[in-house]
C-alpha cells in the first residue's frame, strides 16, 4: 500500500507502515528539526516541509504521481498539546483545530483508508466533543469508521503509551488491530544487549539527587516524600527493568533515568518506543527527545496497516 503521512514528525508512523511492507510516498511536517530527522531515515520519501494549511492535495498527487482516489492510506497525527492530560487541556486551543486540515486533505485526495492518531486525553472529559467531531467528519466523507484506545504494550512496545486511533475505510468496516502480545515486554527485556550511545550523565544537583535516591520504578515526587522532603519533581522517573516504561513525554528530556543510575540514552529511548535501535536523530537532547515524545510507536502503525490489508 502507498501511504502519505501528515504531521509526520520524525517518522514513527512511517516506520511502522514500512515495517508492514507499505511504501510511504510523501510526508508533511512543519518542524524543521523533525523533517531533518525524518530525511535521515526515510530518504526516498517526498518531503513537504511547511504549514499544512498551505499544502494542497493536488501538490501531493503531483509529487507522487497518483490520481485522486489511488492513494491507499492517508495517515496523520495532528498536534496533541491541546488534548494532553500533561498540559492545560484548553478546549479552544487553536492546535485542536488542525485536524480539520486532515479532513480537507481527505476530501482532496479521496484515499482508500484514513488513520488519525491522538493522545488518550482526547476521549476524556470535555475533549470528547472533538473526538466525536472527528469521527463524524470522517464518516461524512463516505468512510466506515472505527475508533478506540490502543495500548502500545499490546504490540510489543516496552512502554505504556496509550493513543486514540480513528480508522476509516471505503471498503469493509475497519477494526482495531488484534494485540500481538499477551504479556507486556519489560524495559529490561527491551534494552537487554542495547549499549547506551551518547552522554548519559550530568553535573547539576537535581541529577545527582535523583541518581542517588530514586528507586527502580519510583518518581521524583515519591522519592522526596519517602525522604520527608518538600517539592514535587513528579516528572523525574527511574525505569524499573521488571516493567514497561511509563509514557515518554517530550518534556522528559532530563527526567528519565536508567536503573543503573544514569540518564537513558537516545538509542534506549528509541527502543522503548518501538523504533529500530539504529534509527537516527540529530540535535540536542531536548530536541531529539521532543521527536520521541511526539512519536507514534511504530509497531502500532504496523499492526494497523496489516489490519487494513486483511480487510481489503
Amino acid at each position: 500500500m502507498k501511504v502519505i503521512s501528515t504531521f509526520a514528525g520524525c517518522g514513527g508512523s512511517s516506520t511502522g507502515y514500512k515495517m508492514a511492507g507499505c511504501e510511504v510516498v510523501a510526508m508533511v511536517e512543519w518542524d524543521r528539526h523533525a523533517v531533518d530527522c525524518y530525511a535521515l531515515n526515510h530518504p526516498t520519501t517526498k518531503l513537504f516541509h511547511g504549514d499544512i494549511n498551505k499544502i494542497q492535495g493536488a501538490d501531493l498527487l503531483k509529487a507522487t504521481g497518483l490520481e485522486r482516489g489511488e492513494l491507499d492510506v492517508l495517515d496523520g497525527s495532528p498536534p496533541c498539546q491541546g488534548f494532553s492530560t500533561s498540559g492545560r487541556r484548553v478546549l479552544d486551543d487553536p492546535r485542536n483545530e488542525l485536524f480539520r486540515q486532515q479532513i480537507r486533505l481527505i476530501q482532496e485526495l479521496q484515499p482508500k483508508h484514513v488513520v488519525i492518531e491522538n493522545v488518550a486525553g482526547m476521549i476524556k472529559g470535555k475533549m470528547k466533543r472533538v473526538a466525536g467531531e472527528i469521527f463524524r467528519a470522517i464518516e461524512a466523507e463516505g468512510y466506515q469508521v472505527c475508533a478506540g484506545l490502543i495500548k502500545a504494550t499490546a504490540f510489543g512496545v516496552a512502554q505504556y503509551r496509550p493513543r486514540v486511533f480513528f480508522i476509516g475505510s471505503r471498503g469493509s468496516k475497519p477494526v482495531l488491530p488484534a494485540p500481538t502480545h499477551q504479556e507486556a515486554v519489560t524495559a529490561g527485556e527491551a534494552l537487554k544487549g542495547v549499549r547506551p550511545v551518547g552522554k548519559t550523565t550530568a553535573t547539576n544537583k537535581t541529577y545527582h539527587f535523583m541518581v542517588d535516591n530514586l528507586r527502580a520504578g519510583e518518581t521524583g515526587k515519591q522519592a522526596r516524600k519517602r525522604l520527608g522532603l518538600s517539592g514535587s519533581f513528579h516528572a523525574h522517573l527511574m525505569l524499573d527493568p521488571r516493567k514497561p516504561s511509563l509514557t515518554l513525554l517530550k518534556q522528559s528530556s532530563h527526567h528519565v533515568y536508567h536503573w543503573s543510575r544514569r540518564y537513558i540514552a537516545q538509542n534506549e529511548a528509541l527502543v522503548l518506543t518501538g523504533f529500530p535501535v539504529d534509527y537516527q536523530l540529530t540535535g540536542s537532547r531536548s530536541k531529539w527527545w521532543a521527536r520521541i515524545g511526539n512519536s507514534v510507536a511504530p509497531p502500532v502503525s504496523a499492526a494497523i496497516a496489516r489490519s487494513m490489508m486483511e480487510g481489503k
